[in-house]
């Protein structure tokens, strides 16, 4: 009876250990078709038919508004990346805005803050950084939540500190707020950077594989995705579990503000409401209950006004006149 147990339990284990291998092996083929860089599994297509501020938008800055602007490089560790420069008609700020994309975005994705940065008067710059259509490639050939991307971030920020700005706004989206993350650990330039403006950030990203594990609903899935993580690690060379930038996020003194939807299936909205428990800083957190990086889209009335409050209270003594925490309820802003 003994050994006949003895057996079943090895039987048990050995069947578990292929479960988890076979499983982490699964979601690590996963990992690697959307985060190889080539395999473009998020990537959004082109759509002709898209205004400025639809992801599938293509088109410069005066393509898009009218707006003047200028090509510039930025000079990055890997070679020059690309970025546009537009600045206002009538500058009166001395802080420049830089947007930061998510995975295999484009920098168009930030037309959703340029009017409300160009009306505010500041100068913006959209930047590509490694592995971006035009930029340098990694060495990796991977995007890695920015472990490897917030370097081209500091180069940005040199190059707006060498050209005029005293401090710098970042605003960041999706995977760009894994880079900004990085960033605001490792660059020396942090210092220089007056407030964050963030929509469906990416900040934790073993959280963002356990929850796509999840979605199988499969048993052990938090097991999977640490597996699978550990085999690209093998696999690349770069740490993934590493790329969690939530305390760095907290820590910002700085103004932040915050947009998350409830029904993002990429990036889990518990993330956001993490950091929001996390920060003592001023945030303006505006939920709502859109998909990823749709949040304007479900009402842009109501993101566009939060955006211009937001930067319109920046100046001054901002403690008096932004609130501490919003959220969407009942599809209204109450802060």
């Amino acid at each position: 009876m003994r050994k006949r147990m003895i057996a079943i339990l090895v039987a048990v284990a050995g069947l578990f250990v292929v479960y988890v291998v076979g499983g982490g092996i699964f979601f690590n083929h996963m990992l690697n078709r959307i985060l190889v860089v080539g395999n473009a599994v998020l990537a959004t297509p082109e759509n002709p038919e898209a205004t400025p501020y639809d992801l599938s938008y293509r088109g410069d800055p005066r393509e898009a508004f009218g707006f003047d602007f200028e090509t510039v490089a930025i000079a990055t560790e890997g070679g020059e990346a690309p970025a546009w420069l537009v600045r206002p008609q009538v500058p009166s700020r001395d802080v420049w805005a830089i947007f930061v994309h998510g995975i295999a975005g484009t920098r168009e994705g930030g037309y959703r803050y340029l009017p409300a940065l160009h009306a505010a008067g500041y100068p913006a710059l959209m930047i590509t950084y490694r592995n971006d259509v035009g930029a340098p490639s990694s060495p990796q050939g991977i995007y890695s939540f920015g472990l490897t991307e917030w370097p081209d971030l500091d180069a940005a920020v040199e190059y707006a500190l060498a050209n005029g700005a005293a401090r710098v706004i970042i605003a960041a989206d999706s995977m760009g707020g894994g880079v900004l993350g990085q960033f605001l650990k490792n660059s020396g330039h942090a210092g220089n950077v007056e407030a964050l403006l963030m929509d469906s950030p990416a900040l934790d990203f073993p959280a963002i594989a356990r929850s796509s594990a999840e979605a199988f609903h499969l048993p052990f899935a938090g097991l999977l995705a640490k597996g699978a993580q550990a085999l690209f690690a093998i696999q690349h060379g770069v740490d993934l579990s590493e790329a969690e930038v939530l305390p760095n996020l907290a820590a910002f003194p700085g103004p932040v503000m915050l947009v998350h939807g409830s029904g993002d299936r990429i990036v889990p909205i518990g993330i956001s409401e993490r950091l929001l428990t996390m920060r003592y800083g001023q945030t303006l957190f505006l939920r709502t209950h859109a998909d990823h990086l749709q949040s304007r889209a479900e009402n842009p009335e109501r993101y566009d006004r939060t955006l211009k409050a937001f930067l319109a209270a920046l100046p001054g003594e901002q403690g008096e006149r932004l609130a501490a925490r919003c959220e969407d309820v009942s599809s209204e802003l109450v802060c």
